[in-house]
């Protein structure tokens, strides 16, 4: 609890939107891409590197696995990155059993033992970080450590229920906005010449990706149309019903791996506020509060996230 309650700071530099190193745009992802079947549907996800640790990579509402590129090839370094379309997201289809954390949490349980994958370093972003909590309480035999990113999304599951929005109003007014507008932005289908016209467009990534972005305007156009293109997704709105009113901290307590917490100061949908969730963990927790940032620290700021996550492997040693 109290590194929760001193979490350390990650101070701005000049390094805002500036691409990580190595970079992602040279590889050639297409012969990387996998697909495999989950109950007669498919998976999708997108597999590079080897030895060393492995690592889960899950997205969040609305996202898709190339929400990580900037980090996947610096991760890449020190072992094999699994990075996975949930099911009814990017290239991968419905899932046969309905929509739900605990679902996406075995769908990614089911890659790894296809795979064959052990004691992994799972990192979700956003509704991904309730994911990774359930993943290392329903799997712990799959989980080293879990890394949440932007996971304090219980005030999002709030937005979404009509009897508890209130609760959010009160705790946090700037996250009913964002929520609601992320699941608009998220749920409606752009066609690609909008999408790339709003990558494109300095005022309109400020207009559209304010949610997500703390200075969207900064960000490279194909950064940007890596959050533009995937919107429309089929699983976004059946999601947002799932999750309506969920405890997205369900199970912390029960978790006995090691726990990083990557969270940013502008973030409207995760706000520092909720990070006491958190608080209800009994194993070993870090927090790490990436400065001047909004959403998507791993895009925004992809070194210092790289870094940060690298840097909490190195303590690890052979847990």
């Amino acid at each position: 609890m109290s590194a929760l309650l001193l979490p350390r700071g990650v101070p701005y530099g000049n390094d805002y939107a500036r691409p990580a190193s190595p970079g992602w745009r040279d590889i050639d992802w297409a012969a990387r891409e996998r697909d495999f079947s989950l109950r007669g549907r498919r998976v999708h996800y997108v597999d590079h590197g080897s030895g060393g640790d492995t690592f889960v990579l899950v997205h969040g509402m609305g996202g898709r696995w190339q929400h990580w590129l900037e980090n996947i090839p610096d991760l890449a370094r020190r072992g094999r990155v699994i990075a996975l379309d949930l099911p009814g997201f990017g290239r991968s289809q419905s899932p046969r059993s309905g929509y739900s954390l605990d679902g996406f949490a075995d769908a990614a349980a089911a890659l790894c033992r296809e795979l064959e994958l052990k004691r992994v370093v799972f990192v979700g972003h956003s509704l991904g970080g309730p994911i990774a909590i359930r993943f290392a309480v329903r799997h712990p035999e799959l989980v080293r450590a879990i890394v949440p990113v932007a996971g304090a999304v219980d005030l999002f599951s709030d937005v979404l229920s009509v009897r508890r929005m209130p609760k959010a109003v009160w705790a946090s007014p700037s996250t009913v906005p964002a929520t609601l507008f992320e699941v608009l932005t998220a749920g409606l289908p752009a066609p690609a010449p909008l999408s790339r016209r709003i990558a494109d467009s300095p005022r309109l990534r400020r207009l559209v990706l304010w949610p997500y972005l703390r200075y969207p305007d900064r960000v490279l156009p194909d950064t940007a149309a890596l959050l533009t293109d995937g919107a429309g997704a089929r699983g976004v709105l059946p999601t947002a019903r799932a999750v309506a009113g969920a405890d997205t901290f369900e199970g912390i307590e029960k978790v006995r791996c090691p726990i990083l917490v990557v969270n940013a100061d502008r973030d409207p949908i995760s706000p520092l506020s909720r990070l006491d969730g958190f608080a209800r963990a009994t194993a070993t927790l870090e927090t790490v509060v990436i400065e001047r940032t909004g959403h998507m620290p791993m895009l925004e700021r992809p070194d210092a996230f790289n870094a940060e996550v690298g840097r909490f492997l190195d303590t690890l040693g052979d847990c």
